[in-house]
């Protein structure tokens, strides 16, 4: 302490000069009664020679003013007081500096009751003890400092700031390492990564979409020997375009109507407002016998008993516009309202050059485009996978059966069924075709919708207006067509999936935030489509996926504020020298630069994180 007396100015004190009152230990005001009469007498002369304008007239009032007071203060420790016994004996006071003692003590006394719990209270005064024995111990210990010599003092005290500073930098140094330790990033909660998803659908529309898109790399256009007048080809896993020709030539999607009219009935099954099982009324004008002479049938009979799987299963596979009107009245309560549905559904995906007229595809004033009929087979096979492996791949029906005749022709048993081939002619017939359907009215030509998967990769090709004199010229042409384009797709492009490759996120330290415990922003893509990769020097396609690398080019840190959704890097794939792709890297969250005093800790910790990049 001594080595401080030079630095530090002691207060002085001031010696009390009234010798009639006095503080006792409590702090009640009292008048001295050990004084003798003639300094009373003295006192009492002066008194009123100088007219005091004191308004004391006994010890009473000031007494219980000032005790008042201080009570009043001061209520923690009012059973303690009682408990203590104090003598009546007065001893002379300083003052202030008693005084301020008192005021000390019963801060000390309030300072320990922040310690004390509620259900603690009863262990009060023992809590009370502890703390006064910390008192004495560290006065013990201050005592032998003051008796050492006083450049053993100095020394202490300097070997003392040097444990300090050296506790202070090392903490510094543990906590800017927290910035390096990537597995403390955390992760956003699933409502909020929701939100984000919601946010860049709208920011990245055109690559996040439904919709169809080129490829993200230049190429030169394919040179397919396609015979129909237009066509399209595209990579189902990110609805990229391999190969086009007149696709957005309107025409009349024939047969390929049906494939809406399934996708409305897959919704209501969503729903839940209809069953698959259930069993579906048949109108006269649903029957076969009421149908156009040409008109693809299923067979469908007065008084017969039919559920929709049934036909369903007769729309993919007999192509029959009796079930497409037997659906819509189901569905609808008439096929004009149905058709408006139908329209409805092409307005809610963005089809503006697809319309309909009727739902059985036999009116030549339904419309359509190769690239528009392309993009919704992509969205109702992707929707629902279930369409192709249970109906869209099945190679043949018999109707009717026993169970669905009526009662006057249970007799005939099985006898009456009709045995139909799936029109697709490619079914069977090339390696991972498993749908999807045909079309052909005379203002259309013979119409094809193709998907085929091997592996993990699946491609689709719409065809439209293929030529031929004849259902067998006809299915000649869409062997060919479909064959030509699916083996070259096959054969060419392969699909990269990001995220099977490697993590979909990049922490990056935030420096100077609020509210930022894990020390972190997360990096996402703006986007994860798969990609799909060109075949270079590779005998197999699939090979070529080996050598897609990819760059993540990240800041080393972010200062002050983040804004979530901003991009901050960008993640690049190549294969070679060639860049397939370039995904922005956008922020998880939204952080707030935070005051001054983290300002400071953020700026050093930036330094420090500029010279590991330097070093690196």
């Amino acid at each position: 302490m001594k080595l401080f007396d030079r630095f530090v100015k002691k207060p002085k004190r001031i010696k009390n000069q009234n010798t009639i009152y006095h503080f006792d230990k409590k702090g009640n005001l009292i008048r001295n009664e050990n004084n003798n009469s003639d300094k009373k007498t003295d006192s009492k002369q002066k008194s009123k020679d100088n007219k005091p304008k004191s308004n004391i007239k006994n010890k009473k009032p000031l007494s219980k003013i000032i005790k008042n007071k201080i009570q009043s203060t001061f209520t923690i420790d009012e059973k303690d007081d009682k408990k203590t016994n104090y003598t009546d004996t007065v001893e002379q006071y300083d003052f202030p500096g008693d005084v301020i003692k008192v005021f000390k003590d019963k801060i000390n006394d309030i300072k320990v009751g922040k310690f004390i719990s509620e259900e603690n209270k009863e262990n009060a005064s023992e809590i009370k003890k502890i703390f006064i024995e910390i008192q004495k111990q560290y006065r013990k210990i201050m005592e032998k400092y003051m008796k050492l010599p006083k450049k053993l003092q100095t020394a202490i005290i300097i070997a003392s700031c040097g444990f300090i500073v050296a506790i202070f930098v090392g903490s510094f140094f543990a906590w800017e390492s927290g910035f390096l330790d990537t597995q403390k990033s955390r992760k956003i909660s699933k409502s909020a990564r929701a939100e984000l998803e919601s946010m860049m659908d709208k920011q990245y529309f055109e690559k996040r979409s439904d919709k169809l898109k080129p490829l993200p790399y230049k190429t030169t256009p394919a040179k397919l020997d396609v015979k129909a007048g237009a066509a399209i080809l595209e990579d189902t896993s990110n609805g990229c375009v391999l190969y086009e020709k007149n696709a957005d030539r309107v025409i009349p999607p024939a047969s390929l109507t049906k494939l809406f009219v399934m996708y409305i009935v897959f919704q209501e099954l969503e729903k839940g407002t209809v069953s698959i099982n259930d069993v579906v009324p048949l109108p006269e004008l649903t029957w076969a016998d009421n149908q156009p002479k040409d008109a693809s049938l299923m067979h469908l009979g007065q008084g017969q008993k039919v559920t929709l799987r049934e036909l369903m299963e007769g729309l993919a596979v007999a192509s029959g516009n009796d079930a497409a009107k037997a659906v819509a009245y189901y569905i609808s309560g008439s096929p004009a309202k149905f058709v408006e549905r139908m329209n409805q559904e092409c307005k809610n995906l963005g089809l503006k050059k697809t319309r309909f007229v009727e739902p059985s595809g036999y009116d030549e004033h339904n419309l359509t485009t190769a690239r528009e009929l392309a993009e919704f087979t992509r969205i109702y096979i992707t929707r629902y996978p279930e369409s192709l492996t249970n109906f869209h791949s099945l190679k043949s029906i018999d109707y009717p059966l026993e169970k669905n005749l009526p009662t006057w022709q249970k007799d005939a048993k099985d006898s009456l069924a009709i045995h139909q081939t799936n029109t697709n002619p490619l079914l069977g017939r090339m390696e991972g075709v498993d749908g999807i359907k045909t079309g052909f009215i005379y203002e259309s030509g013979y119409n094809l919708a193709l998907t085929a998967k091997r592996g993990e990769q699946r491609f689709l090709s719409i065809t439209l207006q293929g030529q031929g004199r004849g259902t067998r010229q006809g299915n000649a042409g869409r062997i060919h067509d479909g064959t030509v384009m699916m083996e070259w797709a096959f054969n060419t492009f392969a699909d990269y999936i990001p995220e099977k490759n490697h993590e979909l996120y990049f922490p990056v330290p935030s420096l100077a935030t609020k509210n930022n415990n894990g020390k972190f922003v997360n990096l996402i893509p703006a986007w994860t489509n798969a990609i799909s990769v060109p075949n270079i020097n590779e005998e197999n396609a699939q090979e070529n996926i080996k050598n897609v690398s990819f760059d993540v080019n990240i800041p080393n840190y972010i200062y002050g504020d983040v804004e979530k959704g901003k991009v901050y890097g960008e993640l690049q794939y190549k294969i070679g020298d060639i860049v397939l792709e370039t995904v922005p890297l956008v922020a998880d969250r939204t952080l707030y630069k935070t005051g001054a005093f983290g300002s400071f800790w953020g700026t050093l910790a930036k330094k420090c994180l500029d010279r590991q990049k330097r070093i690196k």
